[in-house]
């Protein structure tokens, strides 16, 4: 287990910021990057590569000494290509988009997005801090999968990204080092800890499966606090998860970590609460000093267990999918859906019968924000929930009481 953990310490404080106007989020861009960031990741969700203006919107910023990942289901040789615009020979971060979560959440056909993440590989090859790649668990997460769904899943879509990759003629290698791996991490501090070093060591195991030598492989494991486990009723009480969240995500042992503004479920984040969540990373760095150990897991009984335990649970799981014929075809037939289902159903049925969720079932405030959730959907897809809504959408208010 601890041969497959990190090696070097600290990680790197990763902001999320909305694209709204080219050289608006510039300003926002660069205040983040003087105020405690290290990187950003821009969310570029459903706009046109055109209206972006990427060299206006990154403007001032090094490419080559900032990361920079773009949320976008765009062109990713087209969006290179207007980044690399006046940046230099050499840029890092990468392209936060995964095709096959994609597929599962619109049924977009995947395919023609590896062609092109296959070639955007190849022209950044030398570009070691550059990833053009991206095996996400949040849509695995946001449905409701347990720990050991969510290792298990996320390892059977890396396996697939290596085989989509490599049948497109790249080096096993290659497609593993400039594929980054973006986890959600729950409130569930000491599991979440055991997750993140569990997903190390599955890594370890798919590169082995490649024949890969250990020293060669560099995984990048990129954490973000939880949009499932936010509550739009009572927003504050997010502060307090989102710092669980980050502790847990540091200490089992991420590179980059995003901390979600804790009001950003009922409204777009403002100033303050952007700093708030930028500020969690910089206090655990510069006051807790938690970037001075690489592990700072290692040697926990507990922990090492529970890390072991899930690992060997999740392999398990992944193996019947690859029985089945992969993550593919079980989604294909129904299978994950079906487990999610189940999974998120669990959890709603817990705050039913009395597990606590600050307020939103428990300690609530007087006046509660009102969202809804359809209960129509279709079912061969998934979607991204919100535990609080979710569970307010199937409960009366006299249940509530």
């Amino acid at each position: 287990m601890q041969n497959a953990q990190r090696k070097n310490a600290g990680w790197i404080n990763m902001p999320a910021i909305r694209f709204t106007e080219a050289k608006q989020t510039n300003l926002l861009l660069k205040d983040a990057l003087q105020n405690g960031a290290n990187a950003v990741l821009i969310d570029l969700t459903g706009i046109p590569v055109d209206r972006c203006e990427l060299p206006k919107l990154l403007h001032g910023i090094r490419l080559s000494d900032h990361a920079v990942f773009l949320n976008s289901a765009e062109d990713s040789e087209r969006l290179f290509t207007e980044i690399s615009k006046h940046a230099g020979y050499y840029l890092k971060g990468g392209i936060a988009f995964d095709p096959l979560a994609a597929w599962m959440r619109t049924g977009n056909a995947f395919e023609p997005y590896f062609d092109r993440i296959a070639s955007l590989i190849t022209h950044t090859r030398n570009m070691r801090e550059f990833r053009p790649s991206m095996v996400e668990t949040h849509i695995y997460h946001n449905s409701g999968a347990d720990p050991v769904q969510e290792l298990a899943f996320t390892i059977a879509a890396a396996a697939s990204h290596m085989d989509l990759l490599t049948g497109r003629g790249l080096s096993p290698l290659l497609a593993f080092n400039r594929t980054f791996v973006s986890v959600s991490v729950g409130t569930q501090h000491l599991t979440e800890i055991a997750k993140l070093r569990a997903l190390r060591l599955l890594l370890q195991s798919i590169s082995r499966a490649y024949k890969l030598p250990d020293e060669l492989c560099v995984p990048f494991i990129h954490a973000s606090t939880s949009n499932f486990y936010q509550t739009a009723e009572s927003a504050h009480t997010n502060i307090v998860r989102a710092t669980s969240e980050a502790m847990s995500a540091v200490i089992g042992g991420c590179d980059a970590l995003t901390v979600l503004s804790h009001d950003q479920q009922i409204k777009t984040p403002d100033a303050f609460s952007a700093r708030v969540a930028r500020n969690v990373s910089s206090v655990m760095a510069a006051e807790s000093l938690l970037d001075r150990v690489a592990d700072p897991a290692a040697g926990s009984y507990a922990l090492e267990d529970m890390s072991v335990k899930l690992a060997e649970a999740a392999w398990a799981k992944f193996v019947e999918i690859e029985e089945q014929g992969g993550l593919v075809r079980c989604f294909e037939n129904g299978t994950i859906q079906k487990q999610l289902r189940e999974s998120l159903q669990e959890k709603a049925d817990l705050l039913h019968s009395g597990q606590v969720m600050v307020g939103v079932n428990r300690f609530c405030e007087a006046a509660r924000v009102a969202k809804s959730e359809s209960a129509a959907q279709e079912q061969s897809r998934l979607r991204d929930h919100n535990l609080s809504t979710y569970f307010h959408a199937h409960t009366s208010f006299g249940d509530e009481a």
